[in-house]
């Protein structure tokens, strides 16, 4: 079976949560135009939100947050921040151990989409995503930088793939 096959038998719609990682959006002294911006395209898109959450860049918060979103129904996690090498920027390290599956192509299309818009920069974000899986679900978690720009790139991969990731993440 080919990928189009596949995807022709993927969920539609899916329930999301958006996640932003962001010690300044946290407190209040930014606003949080990335996790607003994946919202926005995610539901006009048909997807039901289950969780919106602002946390610092904080190992347990984080881990926390996507604990909150399966528990709430979540099938689709978009995390937006703490992707870089900062020594506060901890999503990946945070996220990846409880992946069961990683999905690496997805930050390799996410960089080479990046590189296309902004150059050799694209190197900064360790984007990734992969599929967590407990009490017989599966949640498919997509980890993107916290610029508004990486948010329309990754939307886009996201709302092309996420029900096929859902798919075989379900098997």
């Amino acid at each position: 079976m080919g990928a189009e096959e596949h995807k022709r038998k993927a969920p539609k719609k899916f329930k999301f949560a958006v996640i932003t990682v962001s010690d300044t959006a946290s407190r209040g002294e930014k606003e949080d135009k990335s996790g607003k911006f994946l919202i926005e395209e995610l539901e006009k898109a048909g997807h039901e939100r289950v969780l919106y959450k602002i946390v610092p860049d904080e190992k347990m918060a984080i881990i926390g947050a996507i604990v909150d979103a399966f528990e709430r129904g979540a099938e689709v996690v978009v995390t937006s921040g703490g992707t870089g090498i900062a020594s506060r920027d901890v999503t990946i390290e945070s996220v990846r151990p409880l992946f069961d599956k990683e999905l690496t192509g997805f930050g390799e299309i996410f960089r080479l989409l990046s590189y296309e818009e902004i150059g050799t920069s694209a190197i900064m974000t360790r984007a990734t995503a992969g599929i967590i899986r407990s009490s017989g679900r599966a949640m498919a978690v997509f980890c993107l930088p916290g610029s508004l720009g990486a948010a329309k790139t990754g939307v886009r991969i996201i709302l092309n793939e996420a029900g096929h990731v859902l798919k075989h993440g379900r098997e």
